[in-house]
């Protein structure tokens, strides 16, 4: 038998290495299932906590997040052309304006509040007006309710952050409970996780309020 030459053998040995390499990723490779879902941009914004980029489901199908504010071209030159809808906007004189035509919204603005303790800023511009008639009812106001606020603030930032995480992904229910309401909870699997699992929400002049968190 002929020797092979030494041009030969290093072909010949880059050709086995290439078999086995193409082998172990076709033998080690599994299916996985990636679902890509639309999360707009101020969840973060509002969230106390940075929101992960990706979560991996116990059935091992990964959910990324992508951020729909950067998601369309024809979205970004729409927005260039005219002035983008906030539902936060902060004046140049310090104030500042809050706004709700859906219950993600209010949602964002409540958390966005809780973070920064502007607890008197929910109550004058987020919180409708039948909750502030049953406060006034009560005896009560603005002090009792950020008294509230401020002892519950963490659960009460809990509950609304992970609702706000789950909508994309259809881990809340949203009910119409009719007279305006709109009743957001979690799936019984994870409402025994909070504290707050329910949040209803009212159509009240141009837009929505939040009537109570429960």
């Amino acid at each position: 038998m002929k020797p092979l030459s030494a041009q030969k053998k290093y072909t010949w040995v880059l050709t086995l290495l290439s078999v086995f390499v193409l082998s172990g990723i076709f033998v080690g490779c599994k299916e996985q299932r990636i679902e890509y879902h639309k999360r707009p941009s101020f969840y973060a914004k509002a969230s106390l906590t940075k929101l992960p980029d990706r979560i991996v489901l116990d059935d091992g199908t990964i959910i990324v997040y992508v951020d729909s504010a950067g998601s369309s071209k024809l979205k970004k030159k729409t927005q260039n052309k005219a002035k983008p809808f906030l539902i936060r906007e902060e004046m140049e004189n310090g104030d500042i304006i809050l706004r709700a035509v859906l219950p993600e919204h209010v949602l964002a603005n409540t958390l966005t509040c809780l973070r920064n303790e502007e607890y008197e800023l929910l109550w004058d511009q987020m919180l409708s007006v039948r909750t502030k008639n049953a406060y006034d009812r009560e005896g009560m106001g603005v002090e009792e309710f950020a008294a509230f606020l401020a002892k519950r603030r963490i659960d009460l930032a809990k509950g609304v952050n992970r609702m706000l995480l789950g909508l994309p992904r259809n881990d809340v229910v949203s009910e119409n409970l009719g007279n305006g309401v709109t009743r957001m909870r979690f799936h019984p699997n994870l409402a025994k996780l909070f504290r707050f699992k329910t949040v209803d929400i009212v159509s009240e002049g141009p837009g929505l309020k939040l009537l109570m968190i429960k």
